[in-house]
């Protein structure tokens, strides 16, 4: 079996959509239905049902979907890993949001202070992290809820401040939320707090999972979104952004995770140390 016909599978079911799937693998539509049509004969059983709506997955789809994530995901590191020369493979993967915050400057400094190591990074969900973690295919993970599972060494990295700013001055709480707000998912812990406090405020403008998207759709279009306070401190100083008085300001705790008898822990606390 091809494995470009499970990565086209898997595609398809991810954006529910042959053409959007298309577009991603820089493929024709045609040529997506090919391939899945190609896997469905392999496997003898229709794995996608298709209408006027949307693209799902069959029963039989279901059952295969975890098996294809599994085997693209053990060739990929395979072939980064017999690609390697001397070095040392170390998966890493953190929550989108927390390369906006430090990531990738500490990517940086693990490059240029540890060659010995070739970082193989992803930007992954929280709940995708965990099961990672907990499966043993990932060496290191940075996310704000720290999992629940057995023998994982959890390194907190300090608290992630958000306030709540708009491009325009003397704005309030009520204002901000009804025009241009741009809604971040900063995660699960923020997304409750935010709900609690703000219950009945009006549909946002747009959402991002990507502080900096968000960032720079404030200074391009106006607008207002809660941003680490450390992100936009530059721009409260130049009058760029401004804050919202009165709004409610939320914490966030960063933690950093691995497997306590992981065989790469060595360098694993070797990059923590460049934190």
């Amino acid at each position: 079996m091809e494995t470009e016909l499970l990565r086209t599978f898997i595609e398809v079911y991810r954006m529910r959509s042959f053409t959007r799937a298309a577009q991603n693998l820089c493929v024709t539509p045609s040529a997506v239905s090919a391939r899945v049509r190609l896997l469905e004969g392999e496997m003898g059983r229709s794995l996608l049902s298709r209408n006027s709506q949307r693209v799902q997955l069959t029963p039989a789809g279901e059952r295969l979907l975890r098996h294809a994530i599994t085997i693209v995901e053990t060739i990929d590191r395979a072939q980064k890993h017999v690609a390697l020369d001397d070095r040392s493979p170390v998966t890493v993967a953190g929550v989108a949001s927390f390369w906006d915050l430090f990531l990738q400057d500490w990517l940086h400094r693990v490059r240029t202070e540890l060659p010995q190591i070739a970082p193989w990074v992803e930007v992954r969900s929280a709940a995708r992290i965990a099961e990672k973690l907990a499966l043993g295919e990932l060496h290191l993970g940075f996310l704000y809820s720290p999992p629940q599972i057995a023998d994982l060494v959890l390194r907190e990295l300090g608290a992630v401040e958000l306030i709540l700013v708009s491009s325009r001055p003397e704005r309030g709480v009520e204002e901000t939320l009804a025009d241009g707000y741009v809604l971040v998912d900063w995660g699960t812990g923020f997304s409750s707090e935010h709900h609690r406090h703000f219950p009945r405020r009006p549909p946002a403008a747009a959402r991002s999972n990507l502080g900096r998207v968000a960032h720079q759709l404030l200074l391009t279009c106006g607008g207002g979104a809660y941003l680490p306070r450390t992100l936009v401190e530059p721009d409260l100083a130049a009058g760029r952004l401004f804050p919202v008085a009165d709004a409610p300001e939320f914490e966030m705790r960063a933690y950093a995770a691995h497997r306590a008898h992981d065989e790469h822990r060595d360098l694993v606390e070797l990059m923590l140390g460049c934190i």
